[in-house]
């Protein structure tokens, strides 16, 4: 059989392979879902009752910034928010958001003359510091402090860098690049993003070996971000891509807060089968209930590098006004 025959016949059978590996990965993440997800039993886990937490609490935050706010608006987001605090399991402590909950609480209660016992969630309980809800006062002009005096400057000098040098980038300038990252907006403020930071060389090499886009350069990448979401955030059909979204997001505003403090990266993506997500749990304990996003390779460039042209398409082929 010659090759030029052989190859037909693997064309010919591409289409059935991927149809079977497709179904197989649709099965896969609906078994996932399904299972992690916080359509239900959030009374009694801690993690989903925070989630479900944000989602309520958020509705009053929204109430409380309208300029004009209807009589009554909120009432509903409240009671439902008391009634998610009161059902916790007894003994049970307060997660990040039931703390910025009780904050939200305190300040619609002011606004509405409602009455909340907050001390019976918070008796005992150290609250957390930054977990302050509600709404602030700002002006135009400190929204416009983000302005930038040469934004194409920026954007445009960003570029995917495969190409490192042997310096290592610091644990204090990722937690910077990460604490920027964070400001990147998600449904209902919830946050579900979660990175494994990997800076050995022997499992950055384990994990890119079940990665199909480093071949050539991903031996000398100096640290590899794994970006992930908790499925426990989301709940109900409505929702079921919503990780990736808010994930997709976060990673993006991850690549430019890097690029900010000079730190070059390259995304990689995880377009995998379920097999080899599950090889690389084996690797990195990364939790049950996390589906990984995508992987990025970070480091500072060589002075002198090579990047790949990537022309953009015309602006009029991705933009159309509709008057």
């Amino acid at each position: 059989m010659n090759l030029m025959r052989l190859k037909k016949i693997k064309d010919l059978l591409r289409p059935f392979r991927d149809f079977i590996s497709s179904v197989l990965g649709y099965f896969y993440d609906m078994f996932r879902y399904l299972r992690y997800s916080g359509y239900r039993g959030y009374v009694k886990d801690d993690e989903k009752r925070d989630y479900k937490a944000v989602k309520i609490y958020h509705r009053l935050e929204k109430s409380l910034s309208f300029r004009d706010r209807r009589m009554g608006a909120g009432v509903r987001a409240a009671e439902d928010l008391v009634h998610l605090l009161s059902s916790r399991p007894e003994g049970s402590r307060l997660g990040f958001h039931e703390c910025v909950g009780v904050s939200v609480l305190r300040e619609f209660a002011k606004s509405s003359g409602m009455l909340f016992d907050v001390d019976v969630w918070t008796s005992g309980q150290e609250m957390l510091s930054s977990a302050v809800g509600g709404t602030i006062d700002i002006s135009s002009s400190e929204l416009r402090r983000g302005v930038l005096s040469d934004p194409e400057g920026f954007f445009f000098s960003r570029w995917t860098v495969r190409d490192y040098s042997n310096e290592v980038v610091p644990r204090d300038v990722v937690e910077r690049a990460v604490r920027l990252a964070m400001k990147t907006p998600s449904v209902c403020n919830r946050q579900a993003w979660h990175l494994y930071y990997v800076d050995v060389r022997e499992k950055i090499d384990a994990c890119l070996s079940l990665q199909n886009g480093n071949a050539g350069f991903g031996h000398e990448i100096p640290g590899l971000m794994i970006i992930t979401f908790d499925l426990k955030a989301f709940d109900g059909a409505g929702e079921r891509n919503q990780g990736w979204i808010d994930g997709g997001m976060f990673s993006m505003s991850l690549v430019y807060a890097l690029h900010s403090l000079g730190v070059a990266s390259c995304c990689l993506n995880w377009s995998k089968t379920p097999g080899d997500d599950l090889r690389i749990r084996k690797i990195i304990p990364i939790k049950d209930h996390y589906n990984i996003v995508m992987m990025l390779g970070i480091g500072y460039p060589r002075e002198k590098i090579k990047v790949c042209a990537s022309p953009r398409k015309p602006i009029d082929s991705v933009l159309e006004y509709w008057d």
